[in-house]
């Protein structure tokens, strides 16, 4: 029964862990949950960290520091339009921030005629960001808004689920370790050093 609960703990965490590893590994250059929506359209959004890793992120940088942000337009419309780019500082999670006030960093009004542009974003500071896009016709009488939320040096929940599952099993197998000692079936005794000779 032990070493049922024991195998039962072992596949669990071994399961979180090559989840969280096949993530960080950079196998979602383009992940789903990465597109920016800007009102009937959308771009793709990616942040990473070259200097410290291969990952790339949605939604959460692991630290503070220089990074680098790299947003794409695959339609022909908004490559043609006049991109307004900035990073804002986050009111909390939900993405909150005012585009004037909250600028934190913003790259000068122009066209990305390849719909790509990538930039780099020194964060000094932990905490929730807003990268916020506006795109507008050269006449103005078109644009697009979108804002994508995401944090910078904050811990995530996948990271909280990793941190529990790791603490389960720790329990978990001490707890078998401790009643397969007690029962003798560890093969090996732990000295008794309260005798004395």
């Amino acid at each position: 029964m032990s070493r049922t609960l024991l195998g039962f703990a072992l596949v669990f965490v071994a399961s979180v862990l090559l989840s969280h590893t096949a993530t960080a590994a950079g196998w979602h250059y383009y992940d789903p949950e990465c597109p920016i929506e800007l009102g009937g359209k959308s771009m793709k959004f990616v942040a990473m960290q070259p200097k410290k890793n291969i990952d790339r992120e949605c939604v959460a940088l692991p630290d503070v520091g220089p990074s680098v942000i790299v947003l794409d337009a695959s339609d022909n419309e908004l490559r043609d339009m006049n991109w307004d780019i900035r990073i804002l500082r986050g009111n909390g999670p939900n993405g909150d921030a005012d585009p004037e006030a909250d600028v934190v960093g913003r790259l000068p009004i122009q066209k990305f005629r390849n719909g790509m542009v990538n930039f780099d974003q020194n964060f000094r500071d932990a905490g929730n960001y807003v990268l916020y896009a506006k795109l507008t016709s050269d006449d103005g009488a078109k644009s697009f808004i979108g804002k994508h939320p995401f944090s910078v040096g904050l811990v995530t929940d996948e990271e909280i689920y990793l941190y529990i599952a790791f603490g389960v099993f720790v329990v978990v197998a001490g707890g078998v370790a401790f009643t397969l000692w007690r029962q003798g079936k560890l093969g090996f005794k732990i000295p008794d050093f309260s005798k004395t000779d």
